[in-house]
């Protein structure tokens, strides 16, 4: 299984790369710094190699997580791949605004490095079982 990651922060994206190495999940993770390139590389994509799994950054420069996630909804990508919100934000506004644009999940950045594990493969391997 293929999984994106949305995310502007190069230290982040080191983070989950590992926390997913860690979680034993079977997945191969392509990292994108902004929204523009993701959507650039989704455009190219033929529907049956799309990613199970795109997990977005809320905070991110020029186009936000919420935004893209318009985006998405707007291209039916969402049909195509399962879109979890990845943030620091446990604002409730932006976890109830999230799933209204419909994001699948929202997944608050944990500070605990076992936690990120566990979290991620129980959303990967919640959805396979």
């Amino acid at each position: 299984m293929i999984l994106f990651l949305v995310d502007d922060d190069p230290e982040d994206q080191e983070i989950f790369e590992m926390a997913l190495a860690e979680s034993e999940v079977a997945a191969q993770l392509v990292c994108f710094s902004s929204a523009h390139s993701v959507l650039e590389k989704l455009a190219s994509l033929p529907h049956a190699e799309f990613p199970g799994f795109i997990f977005l950054d809320l905070n991110m420069p020029k186009i936000n997580g919420l935004e893209l996630l318009q985006l998405l909804s707007k291209h039916n990508y969402m049909q195509l791949s399962k879109i979890i919100i990845y943030s620091t934000s446990s604002n409730d506004k932006d976890i109830t605004q999230a799933k209204s644009l419909g994001a699948h999940d929202y997944l608050i950045k944990p500070t605990n490095f076992g936690k990120l594990v566990c979290a991620i493969k129980q959303i990967i391997e919640g959805e396979l079982a």
